[in-house]
């Protein structure tokens, strides 16, 4: 695809805004959260957490959260995620490649999990770990550690829940990242949809009281070829509004 295609496509997807976002500038640790990027970090957005192993670079984590969060909005200006999470989720890993994002992986299942006590953390784990590997283990800790500290942080728990329905159907996203030898960020971008009505505080509280637990998933291993985005960055960061940007928080030293 040409520079010029993208660009065009860029230009036709509407801007992010955030009329009603909670302010997390009086939540977050500090008015601006100094990111080491040789520990691993997180950002939490919108029924998002994204996951970054040490070794990723600050620009190429600000990469992966606005693309993310600029595509997410175009596929809900679209598709309903709830009633049509296959042609939302199409759309999104669609978009992200006009973005310069390189899909090398993909899987879709509807699988149970015959196991109690399951909860969001363990749910991405098991998504995971088709594409991880030995790293299993350590992202699974990063993910626990993710959701405890949203979940005992009001102001995460608002910029997380702002559009989710508590007490339904929902879906979510923990999508590790970490970045290759030759410097690109490396993500497996995942949607799971599940049922958590045990739950009258949504998926952070959900935890499993049956024996087997359905969920659909789509996961995908992709990375940023950051030569094609690099042309494409501000035209990006442009579409986001200082708003949208302040419903994004960092989770630093995870």
């Amino acid at each position: 695809m040409h520079l010029e295609q993208r660009l065009e496509f860029l230009d036709l997807l509407p801007s992010v805004t955030a009329p009603n976002a909670p302010n997390i500038r009086s939540f977050a640790p500090a008015p601006t959260v100094v990111i080491d990027p040789n520990k691993p970090s997180a950002t939490v957005g919108e029924e998002m957490i994204n996951l970054f192993l040490e070794g990723v670079s600050e620009q190429n984590r600000r990469d992966v959260t606005n693309c993310k969060q600029l595509v997410q909005n175009a596929a809900t200006k679209l598709y309903d995620p709830e009633k049509e999470l296959h042609q939302w989720y199409k759309y999104y890993t669609d978009t992200l490649t006009k973005l310069g994002w390189v899909t090398q992986a993909f899987q879709t299942k509807e699988q149970t999990i015959k196991r109690t006590g399951l909860t969001m953390d363990i749910v991405a784990a098991y998504v995971m770990q088709d594409f991880v590997g030995a790293n299993a283990a350590k992202l699974a800790n990063l993910a626990a550690k993710g959701v405890d500290i949203v979940k005992n942080d009001e102001g995460l728990i608002n910029i997380y829940n702002r559009k989710s329905n508590v007490g339904s159907e929902t879906k979510f996203d923990m999508s590790p990242v970490w970045q290759t030898k030759e410097g690109f960020p490396m993500m497996i971008l995942n949607c799971n949809s599940l049922d958590v009505r045990e739950s009258s505080r949504g998926i952070l509280w959900w935890k499993s009281t049956t024996q087997q637990t359905k969920i659909k998933t789509a996961a995908q291993a992709v990375y940023l070829n950051v030569d094609v985005y690099a042309r494409l960055r501000q035209s990006v960061i442009d579409k986001i509004s200082s708003t949208a940007r302040d419903a994004i928080a960092d989770l630093p030293d995870l």
